[in-house]
């Protein structure tokens, strides 16, 4: 089984890439969709944030509200690392079982896709790690196009993530997304057609 991971600051386009693996057969497992599956409702997760946070966070349902809880940890570093020391190992350890039902269906080739690869050491699990990038000034206006975020704003997320120059040295392969969709479309397609030889 060969997973690699899949990466890119906000803005680059990594989810575009990520459908475009899934379009052409090589499944990709979502670290944001994993982080909903362990706190879902009766989890030990969404008990574990509860006994932290307190009942405030959850909606009506019972369910985990995610701004509320946004609410409480975005000014609060020492709060968010509380938070990712609940939610990072069950999301690796819930991942990682994803891997292994994928594996047995009889996929060779695995995408783990997670914005957060680097800071939450994950890329160390991977047989390589693509990065998905696009210059500073294509990154803010298509976050600002997605949801009328303020250029001051969308900076601010752009300087709180890991420099795009040390994520271009500690990946393996780049995909640049300055260009059209067509191209976008031909350097996946190429890369797709690599990573499978070097898995078999």
């Amino acid at each position: 089984m060969s997973v690699f991971g899949l990466t890119g600051g906000i803005g680059a386009g990594k989810s575009t890439v990520a459908g475009m693996f899934q379009d052409s057969g090589i499944p990709v497992v979502l670290a944001d969709d994993v982080g909903r599956q362990v706190v879902s409702a009766g989890s030990q997760g969404l008990s574990a944030v509860v006994a932290l946070f307190g009942e405030d966070v959850l909606d009506s349902a019972g369910s985990l509200d995610r701004r509320k809880l946004g609410g409480i940890i975005f000014n609060d570093p020492a709060k968010r690392a509380q938070l990712e020391g609940i939610l990072h190992p069950l999301v690796r350890d819930r991942s990682r079982e994803l891997f292994v039902q994928l594996k047995d269906a009889g996929n060779s080739v695995i995408v783990y896709e997670s914005a957060l690869l680097f800071e939450t050491k994950r890329d160390a699990e991977m047989m390589g790690v693509i990065l998905v990038t696009a210059s500073e000034a294509d990154r803010i206006a298509r976050v600002q196009e997605r949801d009328g975020s303020y250029e001051s704003d969308v900076r601010r997320r752009i300087q709180a993530q890991i420099a795009e120059e040390e994520k271009r040295e500690r990946c393996d392969y780049i995909i640049e997304n300055d260009g059209d969709i067509l191209g976008l479309k031909s350097q996946v397609a190429d890369l797709i057609t690599h990573l499978i030889q070097r898995s078999d």
